[in-house]
C-alpha cells in the first residue's frame, strides 16, 4: 500500500491493460499523476479488443441490423451509431437490475512478510498520506488525485467474450493501513460488452493492514479484498443463470487469486525502497501488476 504510496506527487505513491473488477487493490493500486506519455498510452489501451471466437459469439452478428449496423444500446439514439467511449458505470446499492440478474462474488486474503528495516518503520510506511503513494505500474494506474486511482485490470475472458474492466478506486488512510473502495467500473470491448455498461452493478473493497509477528524484527501485510457484481442477463443469452454465476465467479476469482499476491509483493519491494531512503517513488514495473 505504501508502495503505491510513493509517488511523483511526494515519497511512496484499483483492463494489454486492466478488471480484477479487481488491478483491485491496496493503496499502491494506484498510479501516479498521468504525464503526456502515459496520459497517450491509456488512451490507446482504450480500443474495443478483438472478441475470443466462441459460438457465442456469433449471437453479436444476429443482434446487427440487415444494414450491419450493431443495433443501438438502451436509450441510444436511433441511428445506431456506435459510442466512442464506454460510460463509466458506478456501482450504488439502490440501483435497480430488472428481469434476469446474475451476481459474481470472490473474496481474497493474503499476507506478505516484510522485515523492517532500522531507518524507516513499516508502520510509517502504511501511515504514508495517499498523495505520497508510489506507482507501483505506470502503465496499468493513473492517479485521478490524491486520493483517487484508475486501474487497467487488463483483457479477460469471459463466455467467448473479451472484456477490459477499468476502475476507479478510493483510498482511505488508517491508523494501520488503508481501505480500498470501487468508485465505478467500465467495461470495454465489444458493442455488446459496453452495451453492460448500464445494466451492471459493483461493489468492491480492499482492507490493507499491518501487523507485527512472533520475530520482532519482521511484520507481516495483509490484504482482505472481497467483490460483488449483479448484472442483468440479456434474455437472448441462452445460458441459465446459475451457469453465468459459476463462470462470472470463477473469472473474478482467479483474478483476484493472481493480483492480491503480486500486488503485496510490489508493497514490500516499494517499503524495502523507501525504507532504504529512496524517495523517487519510480515505478516498479510496467503492466504487470
Amino acid at each position: 500500500m505504501q508502495a503505491l504510496q510513493r509517488s511523483a506527487l511526494g515519497r511512496p505513491s484499483a483492463s494489454g491493460r486492466a478488471p480484477s473488477p479487481v488491478e483491485m487493490g491496496a493503496p499502491r493500486l494506484c498510479a501516479a499523476a498521468p504525464r503526456p506519455a502515459a496520459a497517450a498510452a491509456a488512451a490507446g489501451r482504450r480500443g474495443p479488443a478483438a472478441r475470443a471466437a466462441s459460438p457465442l459469439a456469433s449471437l453479436e452478428q444476429q443482434q446487427r441490423r440487415p444494414d450491419g449496423a450493431a443495433p443501438a444500446a438502451a436509450g441510444g439514439d436511433a441511428g445506431g451509431a456506435p459510442s466512442t467511449s464506454a460510460a463509466a458505470v458506478s456501482a450504488p446499492p439502490s440501483q435497480r437490475l430488472s428481469g434476469r440478474v446474475a451476481r459474481f462474488r470472490a473474496t481474497k486474503q493474503a499476507t506478505q512478510n516484510v522485515r523492517e528495516l532500522q531507518t524507516r518503520s513499516l508502520a510509517e510506511y502504511m501511515a504514508l498520506p495517499a498523495s505520497q503513494y508510489s506507482v507501483l505500474d505506470a502503465r496499468k494506474i493513473e492517479r485521478v488525485d490524491d486520493s483517487t486511482f484508475r486501474c487497467f485490470v487488463g483483457q479477460l475472458a469471459f463466455l467467448g467474450f473479451s472484456v477490459e474492466p477499468v476502475i476507479t478506486v478510493s483510498v482511505t488512510v488508517q491508523e494501520r493501513g488503508c481501505t480500498i473502495r470501487l468508485l465505478s467500473c467500465e467495461l470495454q470491448g465489444s458493442r455488446l460488452v459496453e452495451d453492460v455498461n448500464d445494466k451492471f452493478t459493483a461493489q468492491m473493497t480492499n482492507e490493507v493492514t499491518w501487523a507485527p509477528t512472533d520475530d520482532a524484527d519482521v511484520k507481516s501485510i495483509r490484504s482482505d479484498t472481497t467483490i460483488e457484481v449483479a448484472v442483468e442477463v440479456p434474455g437472448w443469452f441462452i445460458l441459465p443463470t446459475p451457469a453465468v454465476e459459476a463462470a462470472g465467479s470463477g473469472v473474478m476469482a482467479a483474478t483476484v487469486a493472481a493480483m492480491v499476491p503480486r500486488f503485496l509483493g510490489q508493497l514490500e519491494k516499494d517499503y524495502g525502497l523507501w525504507a532504504s531512503g529512496d524517495d523517487s517513488r519510480r515505478p516498479l514495473g510496467e503492466g504487470v501488476l
